[in-house]
């Protein structure tokens, strides 16, 4: 099975086992033991798929202006064999199933992991099925 990234960075698949969840801001951070994230891989950006959203505005409340999110389309998948996916965007995602409904060849990234004060994502425990 090939890999396609779709999003504007290669993305690093950091090693599991020298990251932390750092409970008290919620995230996986790069343990302090390691210093440095240990990436297992690193996957590539071959491009950006895009999904095309429009706001509309759609009232108001209290005086804050509400808007909707529109689908109006997405960048179309590159034509390759049935044995790659793609890995995108979740907002690509959703824009995906609206314009075509299945999504069982495209991923997103896993849990992002920080630098160790969370500001920083370095990069992603792996990939994960759209869901």
């Amino acid at each position: 099975m090939r890999i396609i990234n779709l999003t504007p960075h290669d993305i690093k698949v950091i090693d599991a086992s020298t990251v932390t969840f750092n409970k008290d801001i919620r995230k996986n951070t790069v343990d302090p033991l390691f210093g440095d994230p240990v990436v297992i891989a690193t996957i590539p950006s071959s491009g950006v798929a895009s999904a095309k959203i429009t706001s509309v505005m759609d009232g108001a409340i209290d005086g804050v202006p509400v808007y909707k999110k529109q689908i109006t389309g997405c960048d179309a998948l590159p034509d390759v064999d049935d044995d790659t996916i793609f890995v995108v965007s979740a907002l690509y995602v959703s824009a995906y199933r609206a314009v075509n409904g299945n999504t069982d060849r495209l991923y997103t990234i896993a849990d992002p992991v920080y630098t160790t004060d969370g500001r920083t994502i370095v990069g992603s425990l792996g990939i994960c099925p759209a869901f």
